[in-house]
């Protein structure tokens, strides 16, 4: 027990000196040596954890995206959606809280142009569960996965906007945003006769 305690401290040690240096140098212009360094852990330890600086990167992303799906409290398959829009609505307002508490992390993963390739892994989950939502839909106007997308596509690039502008609306407002601007019109067209 106490060496997964020991294994947890020191991924999150690795895990906050790449976020620290990240902001501070970029990611191209960081080393395993410079994050061994700020956490303060043995070079060689740092293998025994990752292979190299994009598996941590990963890892940090993973970790935040359990944690971020946790707070979205988003309905599993063949739950019944009595008001999609309206869950929408509130999976957006705890999303931009969750960013907020996060800031420093999702200012790297989401800002920092050579971090992107975590970003598909990620859009691709965002994807398939927004369809969990979509699919309550009886005869959908516009494919369910096309639909999904587009509002997975924009919802990042509102984040990205969001963290860019030092967040100047606060998550109530984002959410109300998220859903005028991106669900709302996206439902509507899914949903004309």
């Amino acid at each position: 027990m106490s060496q997964d305690r020991r294994i947890r401290r020191t991924q999150k040690l690795l895990g906050e000196a790449l976020i620290a240096l990240v902001l501070e140098r970029g990611y191209k212009n960081i080393t395993i040596q410079d994050v061994t360094e700020r956490a303060d852990i043995g070079y060689r330890t740092y293998f025994r954890h990752y292979a190299g600086l994009d598996e941590l990167s990963l890892d940090i992303a993973q970790d935040r995206l359990e944690e971020l799906y946790a707070a979205l409290n988003l309905p599993e398959a063949g739950e019944e959606v009595v008001d999609p829009v309206f869950a929408f609505r509130e999976s957006g307002e705890a999303l931009f809280e969750h960013i907020q508490k996060n800031q420093k992390v999702f200012q790297v993963l989401l800002l920092d142009n050579n971090l992107r390739f975590i970003l598909e892994p990620v859009m691709k989950v965002a994807c398939e569960k927004s369809e969990i939502l979509l699919n309550t839909l009886p005869e959908p106007n516009i494919a369910v996965p096309i639909a999904a997308n587009h509002i997975i596509a924009s919802v990042f690039a509102l984040m990205r906007w969001w963290l860019s502008n030092d967040m100047p609306h606060p998550p109530e407002k984002m959410g109300e945003i998220f859903t005028n601007l991106i669900v709302q019109p996206t439902w509507l067209a899914m949903t004309k006769k």
